[in-house]
């Protein structure tokens, strides 16, 4: 290969990697990593307008056991978008897992964190793990949606 037509490569090389960073750039997720996290524990696609608040992260221990919550904002025209890709995982008569859901909440608001979503607004349920003891799960993931706030509070759980 003589030097001219190695120059020539290397020239090639060098401005196709610059022409991939922005298009690499406009073609990721720039969304907050909690956004993804509740997706991916759901599998679902919620709406670029879900904007994470704040959190309340798992407490350390050495198994990485207990309770941590995030809590979202939505613009309220995306609802129905919402509420369709969880329709799958809402709880309506379970009291098994509306008790789970509220025992979680309580030990969230006693570690302190603050939210104003209760459990008359809209649950929606899903185990991450096969073991049920008796009823109870020991691992689940759950959202509470306040349509009227526009707001989503992510519940997690693990024993």
């Amino acid at each position: 290969m003589t030097d001219k037509k190695f120059k020539n490569i290397l020239i090639t090389m060098f401005i196709i990697f610059l022409a991939a960073i922005p298009l690499l750039y406009f073609l990721s997720d720039p969304r907050d990593q909690s956004v993804k996290k509740v997706e991916n524990e759901f599998g679902i696609r919620l709406p670029k307008s879900v904007k994470r608040e704040k959190e309340l992260y798992k407490e350390p221990s050495f198994h990485g056991d207990g309770e941590a919550a995030i809590l979202f904002s939505f613009d309220k025209k995306d609802l129905g978008e919402i509420k369709n890709e969880l329709d799958a995982y809402q709880v309506i008569k379970d009291e098994n897992k509306k008790s789970q859901v509220e025992t979680c909440l309580l030990k969230v608001k006693e570690r302190g964190f603050d939210t104003s979503l209760d459990m008359n607004d809209k649950i929606y349920f899903k185990s991450t793990s096969e073991y049920i003891f008796e009823g109870m799960y020991g691992n689940f993931v759950a959202l509470i949606l306040d349509e009227d706030k526009g707001e989503i509070l992510f519940l997690e759980w693990d024993t």
